[in-house]
């Protein structure tokens, strides 16, 4: 069966026309304005979509939103008498995937036509495989918290704008990461990929070629045929900002910059790439304070700041505790093949009273564990022992102790830093908070004493 084309044109002699031009390619309906452009859209559902900007009544930029409204995956391609910069950009940020200049040349018409249609049977293609991921992504973060249920809600409202910045902030293992998935993956229209970058864990001098790609030959060691930065891989999708609290400032100040003109420049580079990706930020850092610090440009916190989600540790949700348990217990039964059902009192008692330093990250891992390597279908107060063993005290102090038993600086180190990851289970980030230093030092020791076997780390 040929695809169907809707061509929209107040203009009879051009309806005629593009309806001649396709007849026996592909099956054309046409409408003279609008309202029934509107009509036949929902009507007829057809592939793609020609529709004139300088239509009488409701212009095609209206139409075109109306039409977005109906079907967010609609295919529409513009067509204007005049090649109006302002306009076009306008129509392909409400949605166009192209744009066509009258007069029209028949090639250039079938090459916007074939790849149009080409362009929907991908997304098609993509609705399908990351089905499994928007169900497991949807707005359901497990909790009766009131500050929950209000940050999932204004989340569903942010996720509706995708050239809104979005900053996420809470304390290591809270949820930030499921929060910026839940909003890529609930957006508008079919996700595109979600790029997670660590600021954290690049190397200063690295951050901006990062970011932003390099051209051949721009610095000492770059690839020869240049690379694409992650803002061009997150490309119609989502760029989370993870720990953007450790971005030095002169990324800072051209992250800003993008930021404000959605476009950039390769590194060596004089081609202008326009941003097309969400911009996502998290940090278990206080902002407000690195600002005064002058460890922050306020100009970027200002931008970046938006829409702001904070979200609460897991000891501040009590009352959820109880919920993340249970459905924890349901996914990794499900996922080991066990049959856990039931939390002795003593059990649930002592998951109300614990302090939960890796808050909901530290309670899914414990669940998985002892589901992992228990048996039975009971949930005992023993089974969390293994919770009161080092904990971030004994992290902290064990440098005055070890230097009292007067091991050598390396010892110490290497000693603090197996009680650091151990505390921070495996998080770089976190075990560097806990050490006060920037991550990527703390990746440079443990390359250095050759301890990366000892530990799963990321």
């Amino acid at each position: 069966m040929n695809s169907k084309i809707l061509i929209v044109d107040d203009d009879q002699s051009i309806r005629k026309a593009l309806s001649l031009a396709l007849r026996g390619k592909y099956e054309a309906v046409t409408a003279q304005n609008g309202v029934e452009a509107l009509e036949l859209f929902s009507s007829e559902t057809p592939d793609v979509v020609l529709l004139d900007v300088g239509l009488p009544e409701m212009d095609g930029v209206e139409v075109l939103k109306r039409l977005i409204e109906l079907d967010p995956d609609a295919t529409v391609i513009m067509v204007t008498a005049v090649e109006d910069v302002k306009t076009v950009v306008n129509a392909i940020k409400q949605g166009a995937y192209d744009y066509l200049v009258k007069p029209i040349e028949s090639q250039e018409l079938f090459l916007s036509i074939q790849h149009a249609l080409e362009n929907r049977r991908l997304r098609h293609q993509i609705r399908t495989i990351q089905k499994p991921s928007v169900e497991k992504y949807k707005f359901d973060l497990i909790g009766n918290n009131a500050r929950i249920l209000e940050i999932v809600e204004i989340a569903k409202k942010a996720a509706q704008s995708p050239d809104t910045p979005l900053l996420i902030t809470g304390e290591s293992g809270a949820g930030k990461g499921v929060l910026a998935k839940a909003t890529h993956y609930n957006g508008t229209g079919i996700p595109g990929p979600f790029v997670t970058v660590n600021c954290g864990a690049i190397a200063k001098d690295l951050v901006e070629s990062e970011l932003f790609g390099y051209e051949r030959g721009a610095f000492t060691g770059a690839r020869a045929d240049g690379r694409a930065g992650r803002f061009e891989e997150a490309a119609g999708g989502t760029l989370f900002l993870d720990e953007i609290g450790a971005m030095p400032l002169s990324a800072q100040v051209k992250l800003l910059a993008v930021l404000e003109d959605r476009a950039f420049y390769r590194i060596g580079g004089n081609k202008q790439i326009d941003v097309s990706a969400r911009i996502i930020a998290a940090t278990n850092a206080n902002l407000d304070e690195a600002v005064d610090r002058g460890d922050f440009r306020r100009d970027l916190f200002f931008r970046l700041n938006v829409v702001r989600l904070d979200l609460p540790p897991l000891r501040e949700r009590q009352e959820d505790i109880h919920l993340l348990t249970r459905h924890f217990i349901n996914t990794y039964n499900q996922k080991f093949g066990k049959n856990f059902s039931e939390i002795s009192p003593e059990a649930l008692t002592f998951l109300k009273s614990y302090d939960w330093p890796g808050n909901v990250r530290e309670l899914r891992n414990t669940i998985e564990r002892i589901i992992l390597i228990e048996t039975g279908n009971t949930f005992t107060r023993d089974h969390f022992n293994v919770l009161v063993a080092p904990n971030r005290q004994q992290c902290e102090s064990s440098l005055p102790e070890t230097v009292a038993n007067k091991l050598d600086y390396n010892e110490a180190t290497k000693r603090l830093i197996r009680e650091a990851m151990r505390t921070a289970e495996g998080n770089v980030s976190e075990a560097a908070r806990l050490m006060n230093m920037p991550p990527h030092k703390l990746r440079y020791r443990i390359k250095k004493y050759d301890m990366a076997g000892q530990f799963e780390y990321s």
